[in-house]
């Protein structure tokens, strides 16, 4: 089973697991890397190697979601960055949460990541343009 560590700036990323669990019920193999500000860059980066060593014991891969391109749990994160084994997605959101736990049977570690991707982006809506329509 493909495994999900989110991590974010402060408690985002629990937040989004339990936001997720909410609707869903309890998950599974999923791990919050929450960063605070006195964190060591050594430190986040262990939060994150022990994350993805918990929830990837079984070998199909992880996908790290972070909260934003550049920040500092992305840029940790896009260095342990290692093809089909482990794939890093910014700009986590609800519905993609969401969607991991919904389809992470039945695709490689690459196409779950892809799509995941894919629904982020079309999870964003600008209520006006209905109305224009």
């Amino acid at each position: 089973m493909i495994g999900l560590v989110i991590a974010t700036h402060s408690n985002l990323a629990q937040e989004l697991i339990n936001a997720a669990e909410m609707i869903i019920g309890p998950a599974r193999n999923v791990k919050a890397v929450c960063i605070r500000k006195e964190d060591s860059v050594e430190t986040i980066r262990s939060g994150v190697i022990e994350a993805i060593a918990t929830v990837g014991g079984d070998g199909e891969g992880v996908v790290v979601m972070t909260d934003m391109f550049g920040g500092t749990p992305a840029n940790i994160s896009l260095s342990l960055l290692e093809p089909k084994k482990i794939e890093v997605l910014t700009g986590v959101n609800l519905p993609m949460v969401l969607k991991f736990f919904n389809s992470q049977e039945g695709l490689s570690l690459f196409e779950l990541a892809a799509m995941l991707k894919a629904y982020g982006q079309q999870s964003i809506s600008l209520a006006s343009e209905f109305l224009q329509n």
